[in-house]
């Protein structure tokens, strides 16, 4: 897949372009039935496939004060809508100026002069340019006045719930990681590369690849069964801890809780029945299923015998 960092940079033509427009962030079911179609709209007229998306989230950019838990990186994101087939993906610089485009000028000088777009897909919320405004009966009279296809897909179901990126976030900030990956359609992942931790993990027999948290959504500290993924692809099973390892230090004249501000999460991920040096690979941690909170224990034995037990049920979890 080509990706263009912004419209003002294609200065070519594509055959039969198919526009699918969304943040996309998680690229969740719906996100992935949208995709899809573009995809699959665009191979019936051997032609293009175009996803246009933003960087940053256009909450992000508008409403800095807002914190915005997004379920995946901009590189995540990319690589997803690739796995869907999208041919060329547009990360269009997000800013307050992009922000004053209004819907008749985005479609006229983008979707139609620059991209040549003969098909559009949207979701049954799509709004674009200034403020939304261009709500889907304004597109739907601009698609047919410029006699471009227009195809609006519905809100996608799983086991009676409607999906959607606010129903995955809502699911994994309750540390309901079973739930969210089902609406996701995969595990929900950390990715990053392995740093050098303080090494108190293989002190004890449980040494850890410990990854820096990326700009994305942060699950409830506690411990995740885990799939870690390696480079070439090789899956292992795994257990991972999400936190800030109470039991070896906390912050001066206080205990702290998950999501508290000020404390950053370390990811840390012990590989089981192994003991790979993973430092400085690219490591993806896929979260499973959540087996319990953290919490600071006693001391070291009362922590690495409920390490072992926590490894036992990941296994189960997993298996083998």
């Amino acid at each position: 897949m080509e990706v263009i960092r912004g419209f003002e940079l294609v200065n070519r033509s594509w055959p039969h372009v198919v526009v699918t427009i969304g943040n996309f962030d998680g690229v969740h079911r719906g996100h992935q039935k949208i995709l899809g179609l573009a995809v699959e709209q665009a191979r019936v007229r051997n032609g293009t496939s175009i996803a246009f998306t933003f960087r940053p989230h256009p909450q992000i950019s508008l409403r800095p004060e807002r914190e915005l838990h997004l379920l995946c990186s901009y590189e995540e994101k990319l690589d997803l809508i690739a796995a869907c087939g999208i041919d060329i993906t547009i990360e269009q610089p997000f800013s307050r100026e992009f922000s004053t485009t209004n819907p008749e000028q985005f479609f006229s000088e983008v979707l139609l002069k620059r991209l040549s777009a003969e098909a559009i897909v949207v979701g049954y919320d799509f709004g674009f340019g200034k403020e939304r405004g261009g709500h889907l009966q304004i597109l739907e009279e601009l698609c047919k006045r410029a006699g471009v296809q227009l195809t609006i897909v519905q809100a996608q179901q799983e086991s009676g719930t409607v999906v959607s990126s606010s129903r995955v976030r809502a699911h994994l900030l309750a540390g309901e990681v079973e739930e969210a990956n089902h609406l996701l359609g995969r595990e929900f992942t950390y990715r990053g590369v392995v740093v050098r931790g303080e090494g108190r993990g293989r002190k004890i027999g449980f040494p850890t690849a410990n990854l820096r948290l990326e700009h994305k959504l942060v699950l409830p500290w506690g411990v995740y069964a885990t799939k870690a993924v390696l480079e070439d692809g090789v899956i292992l099973p795994s257990v991972t801890n999400v936190g800030v390892r109470p039991t070896f230090k906390a912050p001066e004249g206080q205990e702290p809780t998950s999501h508290e501000k000020g404390f950053p999460a370390l990811i840390e991920t012990h590989v089981l029945g192994s003991d790979l040096d993973l430092y400085g690979r690219t490591l993806q941690v896929r979260f499973v299923k959540r087996l319990r909170e953290e919490r600071k224990f006693s001391g070291v034995d009362a922590l690495k015998a409920q390490i072992a037990l926590d490894a036992v049920e990941a296994r189960q979890i997993l298996g083998d």
